[in-house]
């Protein structure tokens, strides 16, 4: 089978239009109602086109022209599968629907705790026959091991229209007591042969089992957050995202046995293919697999005609062929950056390895080739994943080519024998172990190398800058001469100034951090992650959702312990980097847990070492000088969930002037805080400490109780929230209660992480991660700054954004909030830390 993989002028032809059309699903996707319009003006410009060239039969221009009605002629196609693809997406019945029963068909596998899953809606209510894409967002599903693609969920759910654009038309929030049917025929086999192989290699050291899983069938879920991290930060993550490298092996594994044993070259290429499709089953069809596997049917079926095949017009034909079978792949990060590595290994992989092997051996200029080709073409799409420049992507890459082949060959092999003779399995699985392991040392070594993720620039203007830089160093590939040089140095001069640009900053912000915070919020996307510091002992409430951006607030603020982590309940975006601080953390407090996902949060903080204990309204300690009590839920109450939050609130001890007092209300809804604020009023009022930060319930929604902030009356109101977030949090009535309490609202969203602190005179001041421009002063959730104060833009000197949020020292006296009285010191808790950080008991 002859490939041609060097690009030619010719092949434009083919590649242009095929963009054209990528670009217009794209933008039809999030407007299909505009779609019959396109095909209307596309079909007139394509019979146009060709009534012009037959009639005028022009030379200069017939190549130009050619391509722009071929280019009419996808986007015509392609607006036409939308309009297709949209009635399907969205029947009539489904308006309003409101809370049905559906039945719904899983796409992918559902592991336990995952937030979503993609399937396929086919029942609603009445209405059935469907076949819409939906996200299904499970309340829990009863079972304690991953539920199988092709598995039939059917119960109750609140269905809701998807954002438009993405790949799926709703999102199904299940609601009470679902039933599953398990899959049948091809899926049911599938899914034997996936369980046989977790099952062989189960018994295996990680982290190189998992990683053999996911490079062999593409299950990740079993990564830890470490390796995942590291995999990320060295640019490997690819290998556990199955694709066109794997479905080169299943096509020249059965080419290579086929002539051995004499097939015909027709029975060669249906081999070929009906082990394709059972390979997309095996591993889920994930959009990169999809690609691939068009890819590789076009090879095999231009194969039989005997003609060489072109990489580029190959490539291009199905990216189309996959908008037409569904337009929405268009804004499909997976399926951009599959297009986009192929692409670059096909055009800038022969070049660039002619220009190397001037200086290296032919064989290494090859391999190193095809690992910057595709790093050159993919990452500016990568920067809104993660704005970061891969400093030591090449080599990593380099380093693991020849091994990834050797894992996915031996691995699938031992997959497939997994269901029939687990003992001949675990031999070949432990045999691609040895490959895995030492891809996951490379991916930790690699991301151990200082400044192994340098920040770039995030958003538009860091996309802009790679696509700069990527596209001089494709020019500089593909143009010789002394064109090239001054391509490089351009890429050179762009790349240090986005470095630069962010470096700079960030260094500033650090320094500018004062030493002496009590209290962090940290910026963790729509989540909570509070911290807060007594002494020398630290403590967090929740850890957000997010490792990463957890990890990074960590760093800043200098934290690599804490004494104690309260987790207020099980909600994902409260516990879900849970295991990124686990190595941290010593004793843990939780709520109680009312399902199945909860108690394995409980499980994994048990297992790794950590001191957890269940507590309620009875349990209390100290953080050095600083004196907490949980004031919620009560003991016995028998509640789960956003209603039980575990409520914190700290007090100064009596030789701490410089400790901050608060209250975090976790997801408290509106009825639980007004028992709360019951309790509170029963207190002693001699013994009442004003409130100086109180976290803010459930990210500022509108379920709020506005007279436990008013007698609460904190100085300052810390909202953990996601910028552009679908809920609308934090909501306007929020805002406006904190305003009325006289609490100064800061959101992460718009300042980043924020800390709180005493000034020299007794005062609370916040210093900000970022300012939030065009905020007006005195807005209701914008950052309120001390007059004497300037206010910089962001990127400026921080340390000047050390603000005064309270006038007097405590903030004045606040009715309603009381301090607890005979606080006990948990014995040996605290053993080991310096000063006797943490002592943690129960109230008498």
């Amino acid at each position: 089978m002859a490939v041609e993989t060097t690009p030619g002028v010719r092949d434009l032809r083919v590649a242009l239009p095929a963009a054209a059309a990528w670009v217009g699903a794209a933008l039809l996707v999030g407007s299909p109602e505009r779609a019959g319009w396109v095909v209307l003006i596309g079909a007139v410009a394509v019979c146009g086109g060709i009534a012009w060239l037959f009639l005028r039969r022009p030379q200069r221009a017939l190549g130009l022209i050619g391509i722009v009605v071929v280019a009419a002629a996808f986007c015509t196609v392609v607006a036409v599968a939308v309009v297709v693809g949209d009635a399907r997406r969205s029947p009539v019945a489904l308006d309003g629907a409101g809370t049905v029963t559906v039945e719904v068909v899983l796409t992918r596998d559902l592991a336990p705790g995952d937030r979503s899953v993609v399937g396929t809606l086919v029942d609603a209510g009445d209405t059935e026959g469907l076949h819409v894409p939906v996200r299904v967002v499970p309340a829990g599903t009863g079972a304690d091991g991953p539920i199988a693609a092709g598995s039939r969920l059917r119960g109750a759910a609140v269905l809701e229209p998807d954002e438009p654009g993405n790949a799926t038309a709703y999102v199904a929030f299940l609601r009470g007591a679902v039933r599953t049917t398990p899959p049948t025929g091809l899926l049911a086999a599938t899914d034997r042969a996936r369980q046989a192989f977790v099952a062989v290699t189960r018994a295996l050291p990680e982290p190189g089992a998992s990683l053999l899983r996911g490079l062999a069938i593409g299950d990740r879920s079993g990564l830890d957050p470490g390796t995942e991290a590291a995999m990320e930060t060295s640019a490997l993550t690819h290998l556990t995202a199955v694709s066109g490298s794997n479905c080169a092996v299943i096509v020249g594994l059965v080419v290579v046995l086929g002539r051995f044993v004499g097939l015909s070259r027709v029975a060669r290429a249906a081999a070929a293919i009906a082990l394709l499709g059972a390979f997309v089953v095996l591993v889920r069809p994930d959009p990169s697999i999809v690609r691939a596997t068009v890819m590789a049917v076009v090879v095999l079926v231009v194969h039989l005609a005997g003609r060489p095949v072109r990489g580029v017009p190959l490539i291009a034909l199905a990216v189309v062929g996959m908008l037409v079978a569904d337009p929405w792949y268009a804004r499909s990060f997976a399926f951009a950056l599959s297009v986009l590595a192929t692409s670059g290994i096909v055009v800038l992989g022969p070049p660039l390895t002619a220009v190397l092997a001037t200086r290296l051996r032919t064989p290494l200029a090859a391999a190193l080739a095809i690992p910057v080709a595709a790093q050159v073409a993919c990452w500016p799409v990568t920067i809104p994943l993660s704005a970061a420049f891969p400093t030591y992507a090449v080599p990593a890459n380099l380093l693991t080519e020849p091994l990834a082949p050797i894992v996915t060959v031996v691995s699938i092999g031992a997959c497939v024998l997994a269901p029939l003779w687990p003992w001949g399995a675990s031999v070949l699985a432990a045999i691609a172990w040895a490959p895995a392991t030492a891809i996951a040392g490379i991916a930790h070594g690699a991301a151990a190398l200082p400044v192994a993720a340098a920040p770039w620039p995030a958003g538009v203007t860091g996309v802009a800058a790679a696509a700069v830089v990527s596209a001089c160093i494709a020019v500089a590939i593909l143009t010789p001469g002394a064109v090239r040089f001054r391509l490089l140095v351009a890429a050179g001069a762009v790349t240090a100034i986005g470095l630069v640009s962010v470096a700079v900053p960030r260094i500033v912000v650090r320094a500018g951090l004062p030493g002496d915070w009590a209290i962090a919020a940290c910026d963790v996307g729509q989540g909570d992650a509070v911290v807060i510091r007594g002494g020398t002992g630290v403590a967090m409430v929740d850890v957000g959702d997010d490792p990463e951006r957890l990890g990074a607030c960590l760093d800043l603020l200098g934290v690599d312990r804490v004494d104690l982590l309260v987790l207020t309940h099980f909600d994902r975006d409260h516990v879900g980097a849970v295991a990124s601080v686990t190595d941290r953390v010593r004793t843990a407090l939780v709520g109680p847990t009312g399902r199945p996902e909860d108690e394995r949060v409980r499980r994994s903080l048990v297992d790794a070492g950590i001191d957890v204990r269940t507590a309620d309204d009875t349990t209390a300690g100290t953080l050095g000088p600083l004196r907490w009590r949980l004031l919620w839920p009560r003991a016995g109450a028998g509640e789960s969930g956003n209603a039980a939050s575990l409520v914190l609130r700290t007090e100064p001890g009596p030789d701490c002037p410089s400790c901050v007092s608060g209250l975090f209300l976790g997801d408290l809804g509106e009825t639980a805080q007004r028992r709360l604020r019951g309790v509170l009023d029963a207190e002693d009022a001699a013994d009442r400490v004003p409130i100086d930060v109180v976290k803010v319930s459930h990210h500022g929604s509108a379920d709020q109780d506005p007279l436990l902030y008013r007698e609460t009356a904190a100085a300052v109101g810390l909202i953990g929230v996601g910028a552009d977030n679908t809920y609308g949090h934090p909501t306007r009535s929020a805002l406006e209660m904190l305003d009325a309490a006289g609490t100064r609202a800061y959101r992460t969203d718009l300042l980043g992480t924020i800390v709180v602190g005493r000034d020299g005179s007794g005062g609370l001041r916040v210093w900000t991660e970022r300012s939030a421009p065009g905020s007006p002063r005195g807005a209701p959730g914008s950052p309120q700054r001390d007059p004497s104060v300037p206010a910089l833009a962001p990127g400026r000197d921080s340390r000047r954004r050390w603000q005064a949020a309270g006038a007097v020292s405590g903030a004045g006296a606040v009715s309603g909030v009381r301090s607890v009285s005979g606080v006990c010191a948990a014995s040996g808790v605290g053993e080991g830390r310096p000063g006797g950080a943490l002592g943690v008991g129960r109230r008498p």
